[in-house]
């Protein structure tokens, strides 16, 4: 009975395994063409985060766009000038969102639920004395 419930395990976990690297497509490469092609459908004034091939990360707001390069200028306490970053060199650009998930708006509601909650019990139990 062992040898069937585990030859049933390994079968069940072998097909799921082969379902799932089906599932994931082709490998695309991320030349220059691809970046261009990304960077230009974002909105100059955006502000996205890039990492370079060297390992250098940055967040700026995306001012222009050719079919070489993107350039950003950083917002720091010191001006910089803008920047201009080869699609040779970048390995990551993503346009960067405000920060609010569901998850934290979650939290926020149970705890404020929570509060009124124990609130109103205090107040009962302060009418009883």
């Amino acid at each position: 009975m062992k040898r069937l419930t585990t030859a049933v395990l390994i079968t069940v976990l072998l097909a799921a395994h082969v379902a799932l690297a089906a599932e994931q497509g082709d490998i695309v490469q991320r030349t220059g063409d691809y970046w261009y092609a990304y960077a230009s459908k974002l909105p100059i004034g955006a502000t996205v985060q890039v990492r370079t091939s060297d390992g250098k990360r940055e967040t700026g707001v995306l001012t222009l766009v050719d079919q070489e390069s993107v350039t950003i200028e950083t917002r720091t306490r010191v001006p910089e000038p803008p920047r201009r970053i080869r699609f040779a060199q970048l390995d990551q650009l993503q346009l960067k969102t405000k920060g609010s998930s569901v998850a934290k708006a979650v939290a926020v509601g149970a705890a404020v639920g929570a509060g009124t909650f124990f609130g109103i019990l205090l107040l009962i139990a302060a009418s009883f004395d």
